[in-house]
């Protein structure tokens, strides 16, 4: 097969969940022998390929709002003379744009990340708009996948039609970080605890920020915060401000530097408002981590039993359910354990690149 990947910011990952998938999927179809191509935005890059993907370049827009749609049209129509076989977009916004390849009679595929239009940080008519159009990613294109059992649920109750569940990955990999890296950052191994995203106000990085200023025990653990706004730092400069002393604000990490400070923390923490599966939730279980989560109903699908939640938006029961944990080890290394066997009972990023290879043949079958 040929497929084309379209409304990203493309691979190599460096952003979010969406472009973790994408490059996971993709890589691991090029090796099953299909011919993948992403659409990566931003200026030409040194790079055309990556592991096998072809990368092809759109222009980038300042404004996040005209970014994604813009993004998504430049592509399409530089998609349809290249003859593939499943043209698959992401984010509900894109999901108008797939009438100009089902009109030519091509297979669409759509990617949703949660119900968007509840993000806070979206101005209101964005999230009317966004929830006025919530069925057109149901019935324009041939498929509709969502990460989230509660997301597909949500689509079925509301508009009577379901669309498909495909897992999010995670690595497992044993605890023991490299101290070289840490000390790099300014932590020490199980000193820190850790938190990553995008800096925007539905990640609730202000509940945890504040819970974490309230505990006696500031100074013997760092708070860690990975993860920036490529769109506008107000936010961040919000959250700098609330910081009281022993926070890390890190920005961008990638790679193994990721990996590493996910190995050395003591605790990780979602306090998301939004979220479909968050890839970084489940990474930071796949690396070992006791998890504490908001308890949005995405979150307590993702950790099951193999976590700790608090009530969502409340920092004074994050602080309290911080407090156990961090005076009992024991409790600790207990939720570790537990993280590592869900993750390799539930997401596996091999499970996820086979159901999505089936998804695509199904609707080559189906012409």
């Amino acid at each position: 097969m040929k497929i084309a990947y379209l409304n990203t910011l493309g691979i190599p990952a460096q952003y979010g969940g969406a472009e973790t998938l994408i490059e996971e999927i993709s890589t691991r179809l090029v090796r099953k022998g299909h011919e993948a191509t992403v659409y990566c935005r931003g200026e030409r890059s040194k790079l055309s390929t990556y592991k096998g993907v072809e990368l092809i370049y759109t222009p980038h827009s300042s404004n996040k709002f005209l970014d994604f749609p813009l993004q998504a049209l430049r592509s399409t129509f530089d998609a349809l003379p290249r003859q593939f076989d499943i043209l698959h977009y992401f984010g509900t916004d894109s999901s108008i744009f797939t009438i100009i390849p089902r009109a030519l009679s091509r297979k669409v595929v759509i990617s949703l990340d949660g119900l968007t239009w509840n993000r806070s940080s979206y101005p209101r008519w964005v999230r009317i708009a966004l929830r006025f159009s919530s069925w057109l990613p149901l019935y324009l294109p041939n498929a509709t996948i969502v990460d989230s059992l509660y997301v597909k649920e949500w689509y079925r109750r509301t508009y009577g039609k379901a669309p498909v569940y495909i897992n999010y990955g995670a690595k497992i990999s044993s605890r023991g970080a490299d101290h070289t890296v840490l000390h790099k950052f300014g932590v020490e191994e199980n000193r820190y605890i850790l938190s990553v995203g995008r800096l925007v106000p539905e990640k609730g990085i202000h509940h945890l920020i504040s819970a974490f200023n309230d505990l006696e025990t500031r100074s013997k653990y760092a708070l860690v915060i990975v993860g920036r706004n490529p769109y506008e730092s107000t936010y961040e400069s919000s959250l700098r401000r609330l910081a009281k002393d022993n926070v890390k604000f890190l920005g961008y990490v990638y790679g193994s530097d990721m990996e590493n400070l996910f190995k050395g923390a003591y605790l990780y923490v979602s306090a998301s408002e939004l979220e479909g599966t968050s890839l970084a939730l489940l990474s930071a279980m796949g690396f070992g981590n006791c998890v504490l989560v908001s308890d949005i109903p995405e979150n307590l699908e993702t950790i099951g039993d193999a976590g700790v939640s608090f009530r969502n938006r409340d920092p004074r029961d994050l602080h309290e359910k911080m407090l156990p944990l961090l005076s009992n080890p024991e409790i600790v290394s207990n939720y570790r354990w537990k993280a590592i066997e869900r993750v390799a009972r539930f997401y596996s990023w091999d499970s996820a690149a086979d159901r999505t290879e089936q998804l695509y043949l199904s609707l080559i079958a189906d012409s």
